[in-house]
């Protein structure tokens, strides 16, 4: 049997056995979602270069019997696909498959792959676990509905400028110091250049300029705010917030949360979503208090490189 196991191979998937390996992949998703999921995919696959080597998968006697995807994100991240692996087949297989598909990912210069799991206890949890990923947080995916909530003014008093392209160094400088002593994926602090950091920002949804904001008290920055818009799903993203730890204790996260509702609702858009760190207590009861109620809750497993 391990003579078996040792003639797997383990490569990238070719193109004839791509809508294969995608169908593969899928299989393990709720059939309601399969579709969209192959379209991800497709997309991913239009845009560049970067997804053909992280497609990979386990072939034995030329069958395809394990297949998992490391979906290239801007700010050098990947987004985990997590081996799925035939019925019947040995569990090393998707063990040595998702150490092939890290060999991949560092490679091409990525510097953190994580993957977004239903819980730690997962099947796919331990086997990323025993293959070097550790837990970095639970995250609460929050949304509220603009129209139904009090975004009223009276009692702010910060500002909120808005940011231009120019901005950019000033941002991130300004973002590094809210992340100190941060409770939301600390795990994540000081792992990338705070310029990948804002590229991946600016990737989630569709980023505008006018949508990011410096918040700003006494003619001094304290915070930022990020927005993003989704149109095709009638929703805005709060991508980021944060305040400078001097700042803090002030409810001023409450107020931005406040304005972001607002600009959401003054855009037509249905809902403002995000997402959060459960642990993180003095956001959640913030976002609570302004009107956000819980999707769900997802584990999030993460993987540095050394490169």
């Amino acid at each position: 049997m391990d003579n078996d196991i040792d003639s797997v191979e383990y490569a990238a998937v070719s193109s004839p056995q791509r809508a294969e390996a995608l169908a593969m992949l899928v299989s393990q998703e709720p059939a309601s979602e399969r579709a969209g999921r192959v379209a991800t995919i497709a997309a991913a696959f239009r845009q560049g270069d970067n997804s053909t080597p992280t497609l990979v998968g386990a072939k034995q006697n030329e069958k395809l019997v394990g297949v998992a995807w490391g979906q290239v994100l801007p700010g050098k991240t990947a987004l985990l696909w997590p081996p799925h692996i035939l019925k019947g087949e040995r569990e090393i297989i998707g063990d040595r498959l998702q150490m092939f598909l890290d060999t991949q990912l560092e490679a091409l210069g990525i510097r953190m792959a994580q993957a977004v799991l239903p819980n730690r206890e997962h099947a796919s949890a331990k086997r990323l676990t025993r293959v070097g990923y550790s837990h970095a947080a639970d995250l609460l995916y929050l949304a509220t509905q603009v129209d139904r909530v009090d975004t009223g003014t009276a009692d702010r008093d910060i500002e909120f400028e808005p940011f231009a392209l120019a901005d950019r160094d000033r941002l991130a400088v300004l973002i590094e110091k809210t992340y100190i002593d941060t409770l939301d994926v600390p795990a994540l602090d000081g792992v990338r250049d705070i310029g990948d950091v804002l590229d991946g920002y600016e990737q989630t949804g569709e980023f505008s300029p006018d949508r990011w904001f410096f918040i700003r008290n006494n003619r001094q920055d304290v915070g930022c705010l990020l927005l993003s818009d989704h149109p095709s799903q009638q929703q805005w993203e709060l991508v980021y917030m944060g305040i400078v730890p001097e700042a803090r204790g002030h409810r001023w996260g409450l107020q931005a949360t406040r304005f972001a509702q607002q600009r959401a609702k003054d855009a037509g858009r249905q809902r403002l979503i995000l997402a959060v760190d459960a642990s993180n207590d003095p956001a959640v009861s913030a976002y609570t208090k302004a009107g956000f109620f819980e999707l769900l809750r997802r584990s999030v497993l993460l993987k540095i490189f050394s490169v």
